[in-house]
């Protein structure tokens, strides 16, 4: 009698994908035996994960005669382990290119890009005692040099040393770089418990003016120090300042470094400074460092940038402090005596009040004859003032106005958690740009700080409702737009109390509109709100090259390549027809 094939009790018990490779070839079937049958329907019980074990069509429940899965089935599998794997090895390519590899190897070449703040190897490091080198004579192993000739392409590395300051309590500075322009970089050295009153800098370059004379560039009355960076270093201070980029140098770049400075003892100062860099230095870059500079005694200064004014020919120039993060200083960014400073993308922040002196702590501070500033795309946040503009209050007496922060630009800083926003005093020229404020208690502006109000304000594309104080007297602002609908009609209102006021304003075909008010004279905790009413702006426009930036990230092209591949492997699964039963 012949054997039903549909009798499940006659048939070889199914083989199982990972079963094939352990018993050998399968016999070849007769042709007519490829024929399939239909099986019963399972029982109509839906799952999760119906969709993707048991298609719709049910062909994956097909056997053949002799047992075995069809090839349909068996070729499933390799296909999603391919998937997989494809999958897999993209990501894995996309985490290796976008995983920083630390490069620091005693010998090898120096890194001239740090990765991330404070060491970057800190398990080699080897104790050493103070290192000064006064002149380019003493780059020598005895000084710390691991490597290098000095130059641009190959310059002297001291690295991975450990200085413990308890160690030289009568030691100035830890590492002391003077009188030289070759081309040094000290990175992935650490400097810890700098506490003695006799210790004033961690790292100190330049010599200090008062042991001579006062230098000037041109020509230079001591000897002028340049080409030092410093990289990937960490330095714990409960006296002396961090880093000290002293009068008259120059091209010196302070990169990825992580300072702690905290004057709690009863050794401790007002104005410790975590990275200080004086006046009359020139091409100074401060970034992407993380300072701490917390103290519930003293007044810290987080990034210091020049000084007060003396003369002209002692003002600093191209100062840059970019991408640093400020914790918890009193005063986080101060800029004073420069031309063209850069404060831009830095972050700056308070986890509590430190400072209890009025006005403080504040973000981020122009003063003292800061000319041209530029302060740009900065947060911060939990301050008692965000940014201060400002003038010297005794220097004014001296030099008059020029004291005053003046053509100083502010533009796509974003204020939250303050008292006051942004304070401007006795300044001109300064422009306010797109700036954005949140959760701030008291006022957005203050027109009032040091040496009374401003003057040649001017506010553009900043959103209202925004409030103004100006406690001292009445002030001529400028208000403009550049991104309005064209051709529409504004009206910008004031209102101080009881008192409002209206100023109308048109747009050109390109949405740009101004108007000029007298900000009015507030008294007391009096302050004016201005509110913009016409046509709402239109949306920002799509940022193409910010999306094809997206796109171009080794994730987002590892996604794309393994859909690709996936989608490859499931369009060569080619269904075939169910042959019919004659």
């Amino acid at each position: 009698m012949a054997l039903d094939p549909r009798d499940s009790s006659s048939m070889t018990p199914p083989l199982m994908p990972w079963q094939l490779g352990s018993l050998g070839s399968i016999p070849s079937v007769p042709q007519e035996t490829e024929r399939r049958f239909r099986e019963p329907a399972p029982p109509g019980i839906a799952t999760s994960s119906d969709s993707f074990i048991w298609p719709p069509h049910r062909r994956s429940h097909s056997r053949r005669l002799d047992g075995s899965w069809s090839s349909l089935e068996t070729k499933r599998w390799p296909r999603i382990l391919g998937f997989v794997s494809v999958l897999l090895l993209c990501l894995s390519w996309a985490g290796l290119l976008t995983s920083p590899i630390p490069e620091i190897a005693r010998g090898g070449q120096p890194i001239l890009s740090s990765q991330g703040a404070g060491l970057v190897a800190p398990s080699i490091l080897h104790p050493h005692w103070p290192i000064h080198i006064t002149n380019s004579s003493g780059f020598n192993a005895s000084n710390g040099v691991r490597h290098g000739s000095g130059t641009a392409s190959d310059p002297y590395v001291i690295s991975d040393w450990l200085f413990n300051g308890s160690s030289y309590p009568s030691s100035t500075a830890m590492v002391r770089i003077e009188n030289t322009d070759e081309h040094v970089i000290v990175q992935n050295c650490q400097v810890i418990h700098f506490n003695s009153t006799h210790q004033f800098d961690a790292f100190y370059v330049g010599k200090y003016p008062g042991e001579v004379t006062t230098p000037t560039i041109a020509p230079p009355l001591i000897d002028l120090t340049s080409n030092v960076t410093f990289l990937n270093n960490d330095i714990e201070s409960h006296h002396g300042y961090g880093i000290e980029i002293a009068e008259g140098s120059s091209h010196i770049l302070v990169r990825g470094n992580r300072v702690d400075v905290h004057p709690d003892s009863v050794i401790g100062a007002n104005y410790t400074y975590g990275i200080n860099v004086a006046r009359n230095t020139h091409a100074v870059t401060v970034e992407d460092n993380i300072v701490d500079a917390a103290s519930s005694r003293y007044i810290t200064i987080g990034i210091h940038l020049s000084d007060y004014y003396v003369s002209e020919q002692r003002r600093a120039s191209g100062l840059v402090a970019r991408n640093n993060t400020v914790i918890d200083a009193s005063g986080g960014i101060h800029v004073e005596s420069s031309r063209f400073t850069l404060v831009e993308d830095n972050t700056v922040y308070q986890t509590t009040l430190n400072s209890q002196a009025a006005g403080w702590p504040r973000a981020i501070t122009l003063r003292e004859s800061a000319l041209n500033a530029r302060i740009v795309n900065n947060t911060i946040r939990v301050e008692a003032i965000g940014i201060v503009i400002g003038a010297s209050t005794l220097g004014w007496n001296v030099y008059d106005p020029i004291v005053g922060a003046s053509n100083a630009t502010l533009q796509d800083n974003t204020i939250s958690e303050t008292d006051t926003g942004i304070s401007i005093g006795n300044v001109s020229g300064a422009r306010i740009v797109h700036a954005t404020f949140m959760n701030v208690a008291r006022c957005e502006l203050d027109l009032r700080e040091e040496n009374g109000p401003p003057g040649g304000l001017t506010i553009t594309d900043v959103a209202t409702p925004i409030r103004v104080r100006s406690p001292a007297a009445t002030v001529l602002v400028r208000w403009s737009w550049t991104s309005l609908p064209g051709g529409a009609s504004y009206r910008l209102t004031g209102s101080t109390g009881t008192t409002t006021f209206n100023a109308s304003f048109g747009t050109s075909s390109a949405g740009a509109g101004s108007v000029v008010v007298w900000q009015p004279q507030t008294t007391g905790t009096l302050v004016t709100r201005y509110t913009l009413a016409g046509p709402p702006p239109s949306g920002p426009p799509v940022d193409l090259a910010g999306l094809l930036a997206v796109f171009e990230t080794p994730f987002a092209v590892a996604v794309v390549v393994a859909v690709t591949a996936g989608t490859v492997l499931l369009a060569a699964r080619r269904p075939r027809k169910h042959a019919r039963m004659r």
